[in-house]
């Protein structure tokens, strides 16, 4: 059975890959890694003579939690463009072995 990748044109496939690119891209720069480094910044050991009180661990949780959503919404996007670019070598492959028949 096809898949609705394998139904598009090069150029159709391409152009979804690029625009899957960019969202992980955007999704990694404003998403995961403010959320990666907020979670660093609550797990650090804090200085008792602090005026902040302590960071509870529903907040590390939460936090925890966040990350490892984002991650997962990473992988999904990341498995997706796999699929795109699989594809797209094999067109590409196939483009290639037809040519090598032609004068």
């Amino acid at each position: 059975m096809n898949s609705p990748i394998d139904q598009l044109t090069p150029r159709e496939k391409l152009r979804d890959a690029a625009h899957l690119l960019r969202e992980l891209a955007e999704h990694l720069e404003q998403g995961f890694v403010p959320k990666v480094h907020e979670l660093k910044k609550l797990s650090r050991q804090q200085d008792p003579a602090s005026d902040q009180p302590p960071v509870t661990d529903l907040t590390i949780r939460s936090s925890v939690a966040a990350v490892v959503e984002s991650d997962r919404y990473s992988a999904g996007l990341t498995q997706n463009i796999e699929h795109y670019l699989i594809s797209i070598q094999h067109d590409v492959s196939e483009l290639l072995r037809r040519g090598e028949g032609k004068p």
